[in-house]
């Protein structure tokens, strides 16, 4: 949700004449996330978000297609996809392709104004967007798994930074530790795998969408309890009440199997090796300045790591509850 290629007007016109959104009165370059190039556009019919990818490919959009359409169906909160006319549901623009959603109501929550309340009803929403993917019948491998972010740190320590090359050490143990916690035999199905505070509407107190659905995969669902944990019930530290209502929540929609509850050390462990690693690349590293780019500091994921990584798998049940 970056500005990685710089659309000229007309390209916005040209958008809004195939879906039938009237003229274009305004366009305004959106700087946050790490892959794509995102505007809002305001026209006659009203504000849609345009988003222009060049690294996602047309299986990854159909497949995102399908599955905002059946969260659609089973009436869970999620973005409307607008479709063009023609077979595929985006466009083929400017070496890219672009898809164009309608505007999600509600605002993102910061940080200060998260309290047990708040995490315990987007815990019980994230179960029931489990509930609802076990009757999706669409399929995508995970694009980061474990494979990929070993190759991502093995380039990094061959950096000529030797922070870099520090934390990439430290970081390929934290893995190493990771992949020895898994459980196998999770039960799986689609997860939304970013689920961050910006990819969260709230109207007033309640979950107004999930949004983002770009890295959604078939994967273990606890990598996407131990994700969300991570993004939202840290803050220097873990913030037990925060994460106790979260698992709270969660399990009053979908409660986890004993299996599933071993299993959330690993995942929480390589969530924050993952994290950690993508932000050095498509942040620390990135030629953007911030007026195209929203920083985001490696170092807080890496907090993560090494929070995890002391307290072990008794110490996280313990933290969380379960």
């Amino acid at each position: 949700m970056a500005v990685y290629t710089t659309l000229p007007p007309e390209a916005f016109t040209q958008v809004a004449d195939v879906y039938g959104l009237g003229a274009v009165r305004s366009i305004t370059p959106i700087p946050q996330g790490s892959i794509n190039t995102n505007h809002r556009l305001e026209t006659d019919a009203g504000r849609v978000f345009v988003r222009h990818t060049t690294v996602r490919s047309s299986e990854d959009l159909r497949f995102e297609a399908s599955l905002l359409e059946h969260l659609s169906r089973a009436h869970f909160p999620a973005p409307v996809l607008l479709v063009p006319p023609g077979p595929a549901p985006f466009l083929e623009m400017h070496g890219g392709r672009i898809s164009v959603f309608k505007w999600l109501a509600g605002e993102e929550f910061t940080r200060g104004r998260l309290t047990p309340d708040i995490l315990e009803r987007l815990g019980a929403e994230l179960g029931k967007l489990h509930q609802v993917t076990q009757s999706f019948g669409g399929t995508r491998a995970n694009p980061y798994g474990p494979g990929v972010v070993k190759g991502w740190l093995n380039s990094l320590s061959q950096r000529p930074e030797p922070e870099l090359v520090a934390v990439a050490a430290e970081l390929e143990g934290f893995l190493a530790r990771a992949e020895g916690e898994r459980q196998g035999l999770e039960p799986r199905g689609v997860v939304h795998a970013d689920l961050f505070l910006d990819n969260v509407k709230w109207l007033g107190d309640r979950v107004g969408a999930f949004f983002d659905f770009e890295m959604a995969c078939v994967e273990a669902y606890t990598l996407d309890v131990a994700i969300t944990l991570n993004a939202w019930c840290f803050e220097g530290t873990y913030q037990p009440e925060l994460c106790q209502a979260l698992l709270r929540g969660y399990q009053d929609s979908r409660p986890l199997s004993d299996v599933e509850k071993r299993a959330l050390y690993g995942h929480a462990l390589y969530g924050a090796v993952r994290f950690t690693t993508s932000r050095i690349r498509d942040y620390h590293l990135s030629p953007l300045g911030a007026d195209k780019l929203a920083p985001k500091d490696f170092r807080t994921y890496l907090s993560r790591a090494r929070a995890l990584n002391g307290m072990g798998p008794v110490g996280l049940r313990a933290l969380v509850g379960v």
